[in-house]
């Protein structure tokens, strides 16, 4: 944008805004997109410098919208706002931060959906009834596993904007920005839907080395073949089912991807107590480990 442009456009005609206030855009737009630029201040307007046309543009842009909320007069030189109020400060657990909020490694932030706090027939829950589903979006992320014998860092399983399901007991949940959020690491994935598809079993897909599996029925047994009460029946989780989703693998230490054992299709006995429950389409299935598999037939 030129020193002319910059001069006749409202929100720094109006307002009075010249250099020094546009250097202050800038830090902004740096500090909020990233993006680091460096700006020089001197008394005169041709010998300022400007490092990137892009950046020119998105504070012309910016400079646009604060003329037109009337808010542009609150960062001129002299104004107690001046360069130390941010634009959109974020804000976790109640106070505000001057960075982003970004986890490290594996971990990933992930904003949880809303408690259920009404049935399906209508039906208001209070208290411990209320029911707090551990699926959400991924929000920010961090940059993979490093493996602390060779170094190799494993790249994250999934992106920004994936809808995911995770473990119930896993992660810290956070307050960040007014909306509830949870810390989790990648390995506390159970299902992703990549790019934020529908929630469906066509769209799911499973990560590292897990595999999705319908469970075959829930056994019932007896004892002796003596006809006992229902209530003194021992129900038992079968630990029998049926691959249908695999995972691409898990990376060793040198960087190489192991393949796995099943594909889908394969019937496999796995671990008791080994799966963790998803429920896809209104039907419950097991994520389970490769190293929790026993045999396949």
């Amino acid at each position: 944008m030129s020193e002319q442009v910059r001069a006749s456009h409202p929100a720094t005609k109006s307002s009075g805004l010249g250099n020094e206030h546009h250097c202050c855009l800038e830090k902004e737009f740096n500090s909020r997109f990233g993006k680091q630029q460096t700006c020089i201040k001197t008394p005169t307007a041709s010998s300022y410098l400007h490092h990137n046309t892009f950046c020119e543009m998105k504070l012309f842009v910016l400079s646009t919208l604060l003329a037109a909320a009337g808010q542009a007069s609150a960062f001129a030189p002299g104004s107690s706002n001046f360069c130390a109020t941010r634009l959109m400060a974020n804000v976790l657990e109640g106070k505000e931060i001057e960075k982003d909020f970004t986890p490290i490694q594996n971990m990933l932030l992930v904003k949880t959906v809303a408690v259920l706090d009404q049935t399906e027939g209508g039906l208001f829950l209070t208290g411990k009834q209320k029911i707090a589903k551990s699926e959400g979006v991924v929000t920010a992320a961090g940059d993979g596993r490093i493996n602390s014998e060779s170094g190799f860092q494993s790249p994250m399983p999934v992106s920004i904007g994936d809808g995911l399901s995770f473990g119930k007991f896993g992660g810290e949940e956070v307050k960040y920005n007014g909306a509830t959020h949870t810390l989790i690491r990648d390995d506390d994935i159970l299902v992703k839907y990549p790019g934020g598809t529908d929630r469906t079993l066509g769209n799911a897909e499973v990560v590292w080395d897990n595999v999705l599996v319908k469970v075959s029925k829930h056994e019932i047994e007896e004892t002796g073949g003596i006809l006992i009460a229902a209530t003194t029946k021992k129900a038992t989780v079968s630990s029998v089912g049926e691959v249908l989703k695999v995972g691409p693998g898990r990376y060793a230490f040198n960087g190489e991807l192991m393949e796995m054992d099943v594909v889908p299709g394969d019937m496999v006995k796995f671990r008791d107590f080994a799966a963790q429950e998803v429920e896809i389409d209104d039907e419950k299935f097991a994520v389970i480990r490769m190293t929790d598999l026993l045999a396949k037939f």
